[in-house]
C-alpha cells in the first residue's frame, strides 16, 4: 500500500476508509496533485516519438535509406495522420472502461512497439503503418491521456497547471529532443535512434503504471493541492451527502454534450483552425521569409528561438489568465492574435516580423492551453475522456491538412498572400463565434460536477446515471 501526501493511501480497498497519514513528523507531505502534474508532464514529453518535430529529424535519413521521394513520404505522413485523427474519437469510451493507469501503460507499450517496428521497416507500406502507429499512440492517445490525468487532479487552478506542463513540454519537444535525436542518429543511425525511443517508452509505461492514480474523489482527497475542506478533517474529502461546498455545483447526472452543442463545436472548430494555420506557418516558414525581399535572411535564425520563447511564456501566461478570467476571454485573445499575424505576414518587413511571429506563437500557445482545459471545466471530468478524444482528433486533423491549401495557393499565385488573408478572416469569424457561444454552459449543462460523484473506472456511480450510456447523438 502506497502512502500519498494530501490524505489517503493509494491502493486502499475501500474509498470509504480514508487513512489520514499526510502528516509526517508534524510536516505535510507533498500533495498528490503535484505528483500528478510532474508525471503527467513527463508522459507528455514521452509523446516525442510520435510528434512532428521529432519525426521530422529522421525524415532525411528515411528518404535516403528507403530511396523514397520527399513528396511520397509527406503523402504517407498525411494519410497516416488523417487516419489517426479519424480513429481518436473512439478511444474515449476505452479510457473510461480501462481506467487511466491501464490505458496509459497499454498505449505506451504500443507506442514502443511501433518505435521498434519503424527501426526495421524496409518499404513504404510498412512506413505508412508505422507513421499511423506513431501518430495514433504518440501524438494522439498518450498526449490525450496525459491531459486527462492532469485535469483529474487540478480543477480551480487547472489553467495554471496545464500552462506549466505545456511550457515544459514545448521546451523539451522543440528544443531538447531534436538535439538528442540528431546525436543518436550520428552514433547509432536513425534505426538505432528509434530503438532507444522505444526503450524509453517501455520505461515510461512502467513508471506511469506505478505512479498514476485515477482522481481525488476515489481516494477521498481534494484536488488542486488543497489540504482542508471544512477546517475539521484536513486533507480529507467527505463522500456522498456531505456538506462540502462545491464552487461549481451542477447536475451530477448530466450526459455528455451532443455533437450539435454550439459551445463544444465552437471550441473544437476554432482550435482546428489555429492548428491548421499554425502548422502551415511553421511548415512554410523559410519559404515565407524568402518571399519577403525586405527581410534579411539572417532574421530567420532569430525567429526560431523567439518563437520557442514565446511558446513557453505564452503557455504559462495564458494558463494563469484562464484561471483569473475565463476560457472565452483567453481564446478570444488567441484568435485575434492569430488573425492579426496572418494579416501582417504578406507585407512583413524588418519591423513587423517581430510583431507577426510572436503573435502567431502566442495564439498557438494559448489555444493549446484552452484545448487541454476547457472541456473538463465546461462539461465535467467524468465526460473528459470522450470529449478530449474528439477535440484532439480535430486538432490533429487541422495540423495534418494545414500545409496543403497554403502550398496550393503558392503554386498557383506565387505567394501565400491569399491563403493568409483567408486564414485571418476565418480567425475573426471564429473569434465572433467564441464571443457568442463560448461562455460556460449553465447549471446542469457543464461545469465541474460534484467531486464525490465523478467516477473514472467505467462502472458509473452507484447512485447516479451512467454517463456512458448509449446515445446516437452524443459524442
Amino acid at each position: 500500500m502506497t502512502s500519498v501526501g494530501g490524505g489517503g493511501r493509494i491502493g486502499g480497498s475501500s474509498i470509504n476508509k480514508v487513512e489520514r497519514d499526510y502528516i509526517v513528523n508534524g510536516q505535510k507531505c507533498l500533495h498528490y496533485s503535484y505528483i500528478a502534474l510532474i508525471f503527467g508532464t513527463l508522459s507528455k514529453t514521452l509523446t516525442n516519438a510520435g510528434q512532428s518535430p521529432c519525426i521530422g529529424v529522421i525524415i532525411p535519413s528515411i528518404q535516403t535509406d528507403l530511396n523514397l521521394t520527399l513528396s511520397k513520404i509527406t503523402g504517407l505522413y498525411l494519410v497516416a495522420t488523417t487516419t489517426s485523427a479519424g480513429c481518436l474519437p473512439f478511444c474515449g469510451s476505452i479510457i473510461k472502461r480501462l481506467g487511466i493507469r491501464v490505458f496509459v501503460a497499454t498505449v505506451s507499450i504500443c507506442l514502443a512497439g511501433f518505435c521498434f517496428f519503424i527501426a526495421e521497416v524496409e518499404n513504404e507500406i510498412g512506413l505508412l503503418f508505422c507513421f499511423f502507429g506513431l501518430r495514433f499512440f504518440g501524438q494522439g492517445n498518450l498526449f490525450n491521456i496525459s491531459i486527462v490525468y492532469i485535469n483529474n487532479w487540478w480543477c480551480e487552478s487547472r489553467g495554471t497547471a496545464m500552462g506549466i506542463a505545456g511550457a515544459l513540454v514545448s521546451a523539451f519537444l522543440l528544443g531538447l529532443t531534436p538535439i538528442i535525436m540528431m546525436n543518436l542518429i550520428k552514433s547509432s543511425g536513425w534505426r538505432g535512434c528509434y530503438r532507444y525511443l522505444g526503450a524509453a517508452e517501455i520505461a515510461g509505461a512502467a513508471v506511469a503504471f506505478a505512479i498514476w492514480r485515477e482522481g481525488p474523489e476515489k481516494y477521498g482527497v481534494l484536488p488542486d493541492g488543497k489540504w482542508e475542506d471544512d477546517g475539521k478533517n484536513k486533507g480529507v474529502m467527505k463522500h456522498k451527502n456531505s456538506n462540502l461546498n462545491i464552487q461549481q455545483p451542477t447536475d451530477p447526472d448530466r450526459p455528455p454534450p451532443k455533437l450539435t452543442d454550439p459551445t463544444f463545436l465552437t471550441y473544437i472548430l476554432s482550435d482546428l483552425l489555429i492548428a491548421l494555420t499554425g502548422t502551415a506557418f511553421y511548415f512554410n516558414l523559410q519559404q515565407i521569409f524568402s518571399d519577403s525581399p525586405s527581410i534579411s535572411p539572417s532574421i530567420i535564425t532569430l525567429i526560431y528561438p523567439i518563437m520557442a520563447f514565446i511558446g513557453i511564456a505564452g503557455r504559462i501566461i495564458s494558463g494563469r489568465l484562464i484561471d483569473i478570467y475565463s476560457h472565452r476571454t483567453v481564446f478570444l485573445s488567441a484568435l485575434i492574435s492569430n488573425a492579426v499575424a496572418l494579416f501582417l505576414i504578406p507585407s512583413m518587413n524588418m519591423s513587423t516580423v517581430f510583431i507577426a511571429a510572436p503573435l502567431m506563437g502566442y495564439g498557438m500557445s494559448a489555444s493549446g492551453n484552452i484545448r487541454g482545459t476547457v472541456h473538463a471545466s465546461y462539461y465535467g471530468r467524468a465526460n473528459l475522456p470522450r470529449l478530449q478524444s474528439v477535440a484532439s482528433s480535430a486538432t490533429v486533423l487541422g495540423s495534418a491538412l494545414g500545409p496543403f491549401p497554403f502550398g496550393v495557393c503558392r503554386d498557383f499565385t506565387g505567394r501565400f498572400d491569399a491563403a493568409m488573408f483567408v486564414g485571418g478572416a476565418a480567425s475573426l469569424v471564429a473569434a465572433w463565434a467564441v464571443f457568442k457561444w463560448g461562455g460556460k454552459p449553465g447549471a446542469g449543462k457543464g461545469g465541474e460536477g460534484t467531486y464525490e460523484l465523478v467516477n473514472f473506472d467505467g462502472g458509473g456511480d452507484d447512485d447516479g446515471v451512467d454517463v456512458d450510456a448509449d446515445d446516437e447523438n452524443t459524442i
